[in-house]
């Protein structure tokens, strides 16, 4: 894919990354004088299968994050609708919609059930996810108590069975599910958060000991905290520590119920570093499975591995499998994928599907690959304009289906935010 952007001009964006305003405008205009150099016109989506969407026409539509499939074992299909421009931030004064489509029977255009929310972002949406074949769990505002919430509703029945209160993250089938601070999320990263509350002042950003990571139980709703931020900075901890604002997000529960990962995210001014950490549900203590400088995207491969897009031990970004139990960080396919930039990988058996964000000529392009033979092929190329972006950006974020048969992605390579889906056989 000769229209990347090329590994030198990569290095000088990470040179950038201490100026993060600096770097935001002359990557802006890079892009475009690149762009236009290109031809500097949209391009029609290439596929190698017919490409679907969902959702009536006059609605913009999309699912939201990469680490959980929006359809159902029994069938139903996930996503959000948005009456207005999503090329827009989003506003706490206007709702959107969490709605269900009967996939099976292939009816896309209309909803079967459609639900409203105030607590959403255009990267993970209210969260919405399945919690078995019938019932999800989504986030939303209640104005009464001045709080974020998860809502948990029944498809078949259309009916909501369960409120609690505490936003989710992440939840484990119907047992229990893990909570974050969506109003830290707000004011330190405003692509993650909700806009319904006020974001934290400096005193409250400071406070690390009753703010972390919770557990709630379904069944009874109780909730505890499991992992406080003091925890995490008290684990391999560094001096700079006491100087940074910090913040978790990206919780995401491995396949046994048991263990998850998340970024620990902590600010010196405006730079920002990562680490990658791993958490038990018993509360065992925290371990840090990557600490050198930057993690971005990662999944969980099996049980005791993870695909990561990450900055490795000798320094250099791209794709590695990170084994749990040693800790070796191995990069994938000899790095023959890294040249593509930062994507988000989606596991299903031995195979993954991953994306790009936009090249010189505005394309994203979607990948599948094999951990087993290391075949990589491009399923299909998506044009973004430069309305979308920054935080109204819309990456590809894809998905595998639980059969394994379909790839769902968020697009605006029609003029609008769309979920679409491909066959992957």
């Amino acid at each position: 894919m000769a229209s990347q952007y090329g590994a030198l001009e990569r290095r000088i964006a990470r040179m950038l990354s201490d100026f993060p305003l600096l770097k935001s405008c002359i990557k802006l205009s890079y892009a475009r004088a690149a762009y236009l150099l290109s031809g500097g016109r949209a391009t029609r989506p290439v596929t190698r299968t017919p490409l679907r969407r969902v959702g009536a026409e006059g609605v913009e539509t999309f699912f939201g994050y990469y680490d959980k499939s929006p359809l159902s074992d029994e069938g139903w299909l996930l996503c959000h609708a948005s009456p207005f421009p999503t090329s827009r931030p989003p506003h706490a004064m206007q709702p959107i919609a969490v709605q269900v489509y009967d996939f099976k029977a292939g009816r896309l255009s209309e909803p079967v059930l459609s639900l409203e929310t105030r607590a959403y972002n255009w990267q993970q949406g209210a969260r919405a996810l399945w919690l078995d074949g019938d019932h999800f769990i989504f986030n939303d505002f209640d104005p009464e108590a001045q709080r974020y919430i998860a809502r948990v509703v029944c498809v078949s029945t259309r009916r909501e069975v369960h409120q609690y209160a505490l936003p989710v993250q992440d939840a484990w089938q119907r047992a229990y599910f893990l909570s974050l601070n969506y109003r830290r999320l707000q004011t330190l990263r405003p692509d993650y958060g909700y806009r319904n509350l006020p974001p934290l002042d400096d005193a409250a950003l400071a406070t690390l000991s009753d703010d972390g990571i919770w557990h709630v139980e379904q069944a009874s709703g109780s909730a505890r905290l499991l992992y406080s931020l003091r925890d995490v900075c008290d684990t391999a901890t560094e001096p700079e520590f006491e100087q940074a604002h910090h913040k978790l997000n990206h919780v995401m529960i491995g396949p046994d119920g048991q263990q998850f990962i998340f970024l620990h995210r902590y600010f010196l001014g405006r730079r920002k570093f990562d680490r990658l950490m791993l958490g038990s549900t018993d509360g065992a203590p925290l371990r840090v499975l990557a600490a050198h400088g930057m993690v971005s995207h990662c999944f969980w491969a099996d049980d005791h591995t993870l695909l990561c897009y990450a900055r490795g031990p000798s320094g250099f970004d791209g794709y590695y499998t990170l084994d749990l139990t040693s800790g070796e960080m191995v990069s994938l396919f000899n790095g023959a994928l890294d040249a593509l930039g930062d994507g988000h990988p989606h596991v299903h058996g031995h195979w993954f599907v991953t994306d790009t964000y936009p090249d010189r000529r505005r394309m994203q392009h979607l990948m599948r690959g094999n951990l087993r033979t290391g075949q990589v092929e491009t399923l299909g190329s998506f044009h973004q304009s430069f309305r979308y972006g920054g935080e109204t950006r819309c990456d590809l974020h894809p998905r595998i289906s639980g059969d394994g048969r379909t790839v769902f992605f968020d697009s605006v390579c029609e003029g609008r935010r769309r979920l679409y889906f491909l066959e992957a056989s």
